[in-house]
């Protein structure tokens, strides 16, 4: 049993064993019978914590419910207006460091790709990259006649699922999922190991340390119990990279790790129609977007080189 003011388990990105409770007895907002929950925050790295969170067989039955990873209203609201603007930043943003790292991406893998939108998009924006994408559910329809993206059926909560994948790429991407995981750092260590040497890491997550989160507490959009399990701050974010990292390849190497701050384009229609407003929503166009300080963080990681490279 967890104590009501502390918990002596490790936090899941720093490694510290100081947690407060921050919220008691919480239940996924539409699930009812998902859950209770409590919630804590790291003293350490100020991170979001689930104390305890719930159990493989829970989460899968939740996200069973799902349609290609998103609840049914989010995904009927995204199918009438496609967030495609928040994957083109992320895409032109990792495009970007990859060019000044001097790196020509010929392979990608989606970890937790979800409707396949993104990996759609990735497609298209490397056209003579090989991708696959990966999720628990079945392949998407989004990428029924999308022949040059491989689909594999994985259970991400799986310690070892890097074995399973059973390859490696240059650009390992992963957006909306670090924080739907049972375990971020074992995750990310799989993560770490999908990586080729020189290759880039991107990560796309709710910020626990954002100003949204601190202002608007239990009503952060983001802020999901029994669904968004754990959520990292930036420290959380470079402190867990840091450390699978070493575990990985041991200290005598370090990569480019940054973490920061993301302003992210939803659409005006989508940000209405999220918070009940459906009839202003309906009034606007689906791509009228803007960036907002939702509360995202962006964090990358850049291998170094083969050894003598």
């Amino acid at each position: 049993m967890v104590s009501e003011t502390d918990s002596e388990a490790a936090c899941c990105f720093c490694g510290a064993h100081d947690a407060g409770l921050t919220f008691a007895g919480l239940r996924h907002p539409i699930k009812a019978d998902h859950g209770p929950f409590d919630f804590y925050q790291c003293r350490n790295c100020g991170s979001g914590l689930t104390l305890a969170p719930p159990t493989r067989e829970r989460l899968a039955a939740l996200y069973g419910t799902f349609c290609d990873g998103l609840p049914d209203l989010q995904r009927t609201i995204t199918a009438d207006d496609p967030q495609n603007a928040i994957y083109s930043l992320c895409i032109r943003r990792l495009l970007r460091r990859a060019d000044v790292a001097g790196l020509q991406i010929r392979s990608w893998i989606d970890v937790g790709a979800g409707g396949g939108e993104l990996s759609r998009m990735i497609a298209e924006a490397l056209p003579d990259a090989r991708g696959l994408a990966i999720d628990l559910h079945a392949r998407p329809a989004t990428l029924a006649n999308q022949k040059r993206i491989e689909w594999q059926c994985i259970d991400v909560n799986s310690e070892r699922f890097a074995e399973t994948v059973g390859e490696t790429a240059q650009l390992v991407i992963s957006t909306s999922v670090w924080e739907h995981v049972l375990r971020p750092n074992r995750f990310l260590h799989n993560l770490l190991r999908l990586l080729q040497p020189g290759g880039l890491l991107y990560l796309l997550s709710p910020d626990y340390g954002s100003l949204a989160r601190r202002v608007l507490g239990k009503r952060w959009p983001y802020f999901t119990p029994g669904e968004h399990l754990n959520m990292p701050t930036a420290a959380g974010a470079r402190e867990c990279l840091t450390r699978q990292w070493q575990e990985l390849h041991g200290a005598g190497t370090a990569p480019a790790i940054q973490c920061r701050a993301l302003l992210l384009p939803y659409t005006l229609r989508y940000v209405f129609r999220r918070f009940g407003v459906n009839a202003v929503g309906r009034l606007l166009p689906p791509g009228l977007a803007l960036p907002l300080p939702t509360g995202a963080l962006e964090s990358m990681l850049l291998a170094p080189g083969p050894a003598g490279c």
